[in-house]
């Protein structure tokens, strides 16, 4: 059952600028990972998801609702939290915990508290005197405190430090355990492969790669690297037909793709080589992400 749906959902505000034609598909219980530099749109995306603006073309639905014309039916199951965390500063965290549940209702309380324990908040204090990372505590407590069906979280960990990051992680697979969708963006690379299901790049408003995480993971293709102890077993290896991907004429260095069903004659040639150091590279979610920005972090004169 698809429990968020993203239907050609465009909104330009000049040329290049929003995003255009994104299309989702998020079936309940699913982690989703949206990531993108800042300015790609995942946030233009993120308020039309929860009504906050009007797409121009398409439209975004969650739990079968319209997200523009039926916006407050979907609030009462969602849990929101911002990418810029705004709170009242001349309010206390536990009075505007408490305002929020009063304005939600149905909410128990012990389960607020055992939230605001689990983050160690120090919810007495004030939010003016509080730092971004206790603010942030807040906008996640008030965001999971009713138990929602389904959470969009934009930037959820900005100003956690690596122990709340992970208390967070924890939250989320145990929201997940329980049923709950789940649409999050983040620079943290591995908090997305960690904990997301799937996940969408997103670049210049346009969603360029859709993957999910596991099927990476378990393909069928091994990644390795080779460094050779000599630059003639350097020079045989490369004439040999394998699917390189990088080679280094300085180090000796080769990365290279192989089948799961060639490892075993793969190890079997490299063993007539004196290498140095051998290893298989696990995948990495930051270096999936790079290479569609390759051209946008080198540096030229």
């Amino acid at each position: 059952m698809n429990i968020i749906q993203l239907k050609n959902l465009t909104k330009e505000y000049s040329p290049n600028i929003g995003c255009f034609d994104i299309n989702l598909s998020i079936n309940k219980g699913e982690v989703y990972g949206f990531i993108g530099p800042n300015g790609a749109g995942k946030t233009t995306v993120i308020r039309q998801m929860i009504g906050f603006i009007k797409s121009d073309t398409g439209f975004a639905k969650i739990l079968d609702y319209d997200c523009w014309k039926e916006s407050a039916k979907i609030m009462e199951s969602l849990g929101y939290l911002a990418g810029e965390v705004t709170l009242p500063d001349y309010m206390s965290g536990i009075a505007y915990l408490k305002t929020v549940a009063n304005i939600r209702k149905n909410i128990s309380w012990a389960y607020v508290e055992k939230l605001i324990n689990y983050f160690e908040l120090d919810a007495k204090r004030k939010i003016k005197k509080m730092s971004k990372g206790m603010k942030q505590k807040v906008a996640i407590i008030s965001a999971f405190m009713h138990k929602p069906k389904v959470l969009v979280l934009d930037e959820p960990t900005s100003g956690l430090d690596p122990l709340m990051q992970e208390r967070f992680n924890t939250l989320i697979r145990n929201s997940k355990n329980e049923g709950a969708t789940i649409f999050m963006s983040s620079h943290i690379f591995g908090e997305i492969e960690n904990i997301c299901d799937k996940v969408a790049v997103i670049k210049k408003g346009k969603i360029i790669s859709e993957i999910s995480i596991k099927e990476i993971q378990n393909s069928t293709k091994k990644n390795y690297e080779i460094k050779f102890s000599t630059v003639k077993d350097y020079n045989d290896f490369l004439n040999k037909k394998w699917d390189i991907i990088e080679k280094n004429n300085i180090t000796k260095v080769i990365k290279l793709n192989v089948l799961s069903t060639n490892v075993d004659k793969f190890l079997k040639e490299l063993s007539l080589y004196k290498v140095d150091n051998f290893k298989e590279l696990p995948f990495s979610l930051e270096e999936y992400f790079i290479k569609f920005y390759k051209d946008e972090v080198n540096f030229n004169d």
